[in-house]
């Protein structure tokens, strides 16, 4: 993944340690303009020898685990595999041969070629196919996520590359819940025929076969289904040299499955690619501008509290198409406009690719989320190819947010670098791509054997598939956040409010103040200082279900959890997990008190905490992963923007300069913008309460004190203090990433508090699939000093204990060596009575001790500790001695810690003085440093 990051010049500094913290972060560049994409490892499908290319993929809107694709192959039939693990591992229909339609019984009708796929929403796969003596479209159905087939409609001609797609429909248009089309070429003009479908296995007989009006020669076709019901197909009109310039037409069928036919058609745009255009990747098959159509059908079914409308432009129809530069130049780039008016008019063209290279883009696919209305497109990009023959798949992603569609920062998706093999088929006519619920899957002929599976290495194409899906976001610590784009920024408001939103989620976040005794430098990114601020809860919107992660809603913070509630009721989350419905679930992670939520559309958000026992608070470290939500205070950079967009899309702008402006563009304009309502909060609150009594307007502030008067949680009002830099950075050296080790030396260095670097070590563990070890002792080499008082008494003899002039007082200095183990010198005064009234005894100590302790530093505990002393004894005794005593300790501050221990201690005499015993109990203060 690419990430790129923002460089500033703060505005203003607060001494050199404080530069010192902030230049911990800067490791900070250029911004991009775009959300990040993710990838997984390539996974080579079909394992076999021969060459597989003309892919299709289709994904099971019942069940997003479910996958089938089919392909050309070098044998009889069509390759054919399924997965039910979103695409991690492979199975096969017929695992003797990995083919269906070669000629076995029960597996349809032989195939030649030409494989599409579709997957309603009832369940029902269906196949499509030319026949092996290509006379016939074929399309078989499965009702079992494709282990079996049965033939469901053959259409007979001279045909050529059908294509089948089914949708949910409603509206004018729409004489049943979900219909299936199918388009092909015959005889030179584009074909088109349509199902009702009522439910699994429930196709009704296909329409009579329509010849779309103005369609002769026109061919590599595509077709679309609005959700009204309204049918679009798309062609390519050729000329009788089949090279560039070309017309893509497009034609609307207005009532769908009704009796009327295809209107008239329209040319949506031109294009200098011809449908037969040789360009270096692909000089033996050519390519075609590969026409592809999407429609907008997030219709709001699964829309937010607050938000009930559907995708800002449901019903919108979108055209892919490949575009060259100029005739035969092979600098070929892929282009998109987009139809409100179902086809009948078209945007102006928006160029996919980003590269600045004269080198060839083709075979582009387009597929749309049915849960957002974002669309990802996905093509063969030869940009890093020095002789412009050598391909990568590429895949980008983009929302429907604004007025036009601005895609993610795109990157390849393929592992390695494809050549064709200079004959046959090379990569084909088309490739394939399934998108739905946040994962897109992209599906292309491969050389490169990146998988190192391929059984011809790279002598032949196999069948290459991957996972695609958004970037990373992040709200932690005190909160430093990372948007979906990359950029890094701290933003320390205090309420509650959208830290994610789009693609059928929204995620909140409730920021609450505190007070610091230590007023923190400029941030890198945004040149501010200011007091700072925790994220103490979470609320989400899962598919149908709003999920809370909160303390206790009666004001005051349970040490013991968190509290987890879904629709607003009480629920233990168990070993098992929730099943949250629509492809929600909850689990607990590896970290004590972890949960980590996954949405429908295939997002994960991981909730570390971590309890700061001196505040009284939780604090929480908030992931999502592969999103394709771009709205909110996580969300992308608007164009030109040195922020995100505002709710309306609307751009802040550069940053300013004058901080004053800045900060009222940050903590003003923008955190003002983004704050819930009552109308809109997805948070659980106690009876009288609402998201008013968690908003402190004002904060943070831009000077010091940081001091806050007023506290939601009910809690002490408790000044955190800091700790030293370097003992801040020696807590954190286990983090191993820069931008959040940093992080975690901000937090650790302005409260006091060691627990952040035990959160942000969690994250760290639960990322990379680690274990959560013990956490070590965070300050191995610091120094504590302590100052103790209490009671010395004679062993057997309590009575005088309290007297006056008995008294015990020393002075502790402890080195810390190892994890919950240290060494301790004693310097010591007792004074009592051995007698009473008879022998005064004061002794001046110096003592040693080894100590053990059962816990980590920052929490109760108790320990043991041993070891040897000199002793001057009045009067005239000097004599050596053993101690040995039992304690316990619990913190009371970032860095103070109360201790109570009981000492019994035997001072040998040296003959002059007969043996004294004594014990003693004493309390005191532990100050670490």
């Amino acid at each position: 993944m690419h990430q790129n990051i923002l460089v500033s010049t703060p505005g203003r500094t607060a001494g050199s340690v404080l530069v010192a913290i902030a230049l911990l972060g800067l490791a900070l560049t250029a911004a991009p303009a775009r959300a990040q994409i993710t990838d997984g490892p390539d996974v080579n499908t079909s394992r076999k020898a021969g060459a597989d290319s003309e892919c299709a993929i289709a994904k099971n809107p019942t069940n997003k685990l479910e996958l089938f694709a089919a392909c050309n192959t070098a044998t009889a039939g069509l390759f054919a595999a399924r997965s039910t693990d979103l695409g991690n591992t492979w199975t096969y229909p017929d695992a003797t041969d990995r083919t269906l339609a070669d000629g076995d019984p029960g597996q349809g009708p032989a195939a030649c070629c030409d494989p599409t796929l579709a997957w309603d929403t009832f369940g029902n796969l269906y196949l499509g196919y030319l026949d092996a003596a290509i006379n016939n479209v074929v399309v078989l159905l499965s009702t079992d996520s494709g282990l079996t087939f049965n033939t469901l409609a053959t259409f007979p001609g001279s045909v050529d590359q059908p294509t089948v797609v089914a949708a949910a429909t409603a509206g004018a248009a729409a004489t049943s819940p979900v219909a299936v089309w199918v388009v092909w070429n015959q005889s030179g003009t584009m074909r088109a025929s349509g199902a009702a479908v009522t439910g699994l296995g429930a196709v009704g007989a296909f329409n009579p076969v329509q010849t779309v009006p103005g369609t002769l020669n026109c061919t590599f076709g595509d077709v679309a289904i609005a959700p009204s019901g309204v049918v679009v197909q798309a062609c390519q009109d050729g000329n009788p040299s089949f090279t560039g310039p070309t017309n893509i037409l497009i034609s609307t069928d207005a009532d769908g499955l009704g009796p009327g036919n295809f209107g008239a058609s329209v040319v949506a745009t031109t294009t200098n690619v011809g449908t037969f255009d040789a360009i270096p990747a692909q000089a033996s098959r050519t390519i075609d501008a590969e026409a592809g159509l999407a429609y907008d059908s997030f219709d709001g079914s699964l829309a937010l509290p607050g938000f009930p409308g559907p995708s800002p432009h449901f019903g919108r129809l979108y055209l892919v198409y490949t575009e060259e530069t100029a005739l035969e130049n092979n600098d070929t780039d892929i282009m998109l406009r987009f139809s409100d008016d179902d086809g009948a008019t078209w945007s102006a063209p928006i160029q996919v690719n980003n590269d600045a290279t004269a080198r060839s883009q083709f075979l582009p696919r387009i597929a749309s989320n049915t849960l957002s209305g974002n669309i990802a497109v996905c093509w063969h990009d030869a940009r890093n190819s020095a002789t412009n023959t050598a391909m990568q798949e590429y895949c980008a992603m983009a929302t429907p947010a604004g007025a036009t569609p601005v895609f993610f920062d795109q990157q390849p998706v393929s592992d390695g670098s494809s050549t064709s093999t200079g004959s046959g088929v090379e990569f084909g006519d088309y490739s394939g791509l399934a998108y739905f619920q946040g994962r897109a899957h992209p599906i292309w002929a491969d050389t490169s054997n990146s998988t190192g599976d391929n059984p011809n290495g790279t002598a032949n194409f196999d069948a290459t598939t991957d996972r695609v899906s958004g970037g990373a976001a992040t709200s932690s610590g005190d909160p430093h956040l990372t948007t979906v784009d990359g950029v890094h920024y701290d933003f320390q408001s205090a309420g509650e409010l959208v830290s994610l939103r789009g693609d059928g989620l929204e995620i909140q976040t409730r920021q609450t103040a505190i007070a610091t005794s230590f007023f923190p430098g400029p941030n890198p990114y945004t040149g501010l200082a200011t007091c700072a601020s925790l994220n103490t809860a979470v609320a989400a919107q899962v598919g149908p279900r709003r999920v809370t992660y909160q303390p206790n809603i009666n004001g005051v913070p349970d040490p013991s959890g968190l509290q987890l509630r879904i629709d607003g009721t009480l629920t233990t989350l168990g070993a098992a997990g929730i099943d949250l419905g629509s492809g929600g679930r909850i689990d607990k992670t590896a970290a004590d008190g972890g949960i980590e939520i996954e949405f429908p559309n295939g997002t994960r958000l991981v909730v570390t905490p971590g309890w700061w026992a001196s505040q009284g608070k939780w604090y929480l470290n908030v992931n999502a992963y592969d999103t394709t939500a771009s709205e909110g205070i996580l969300g992308a950079l608007a164009p030109g923007s040195w922020l995100p967009a505002l709710p309306d899309g609307t751009s802040l702008g550069p940053r300013p300069s004058p901080l004053p402006a800045r900060y009222t563009a940050l903590y003003q304009t923008f955190a003002d913008a983004w704050r819930v309502t009552d109308a809109t909060s997805l948070f659980d609150y106690a009876p009288g309460t609402s998201t008013g009594d968690f908003t402190l307007l004002g904060w943070p502030r831009d000077s010091a004190p940081c001091e806050v008067a007023w506290d939601p949680d009910g809690t002490p009002g408790v000044v955190a203090k800091p700790l030293d830099l370097e003992i801040a950075q020696r807590v954190c050296e286990r983090i191993e990433d820069a931008n959040r080790r940093a992080n975690c030396v901000f937090d650790v260095r302005v409260t006091g508090e060691r627990g952040f670097a035990d959160t942000y070590f969690a994250t760290q563990q639960i990322e990379v699939g680690g274990e959560l070890p013990p956490r070590p002792e965070p300050i191995l080499g610091s120094w504590a000093v302590s100052l103790h008082l209490g009671y010395p008494f004679p062993l057997g003899d309590f009575e005088d204990l309290g007297a006056e002039g008995t008294y015990a007082a020393a002075i502790d200095l402890e080195w810390r060596f190892a994890p919950q183990r240290s060494l301790e010198l004693v310097l010591g005064r007792y004074a009592f009575e051995i007698d009473p009234g008879a022998i005064d005894v004061d002794i001046d100590g110096l003592s040693l001790y080894y100590k053990a302790y059962n816990a980590p530093a920052g929490s109760p505990r108790l320990f043991w500790q041993l070891g040897p002393g000199l002793f001057d004894v009045q009067p005239g005794l000097s004599t050596e001695g053993i101690s040995a005593g039992v304690g316990w300790q619990t913190p009371i501050g970032s860095n103070l810690e109360l201790e109570a221990a009981g000492l019994l201690f035997h001072l040998f005499s040296t003959g002059a003085q007969d043996d004294i015993d004594f014990a003693l109990t004493q309390v005191g203060l532990k100050w670490t440093f």
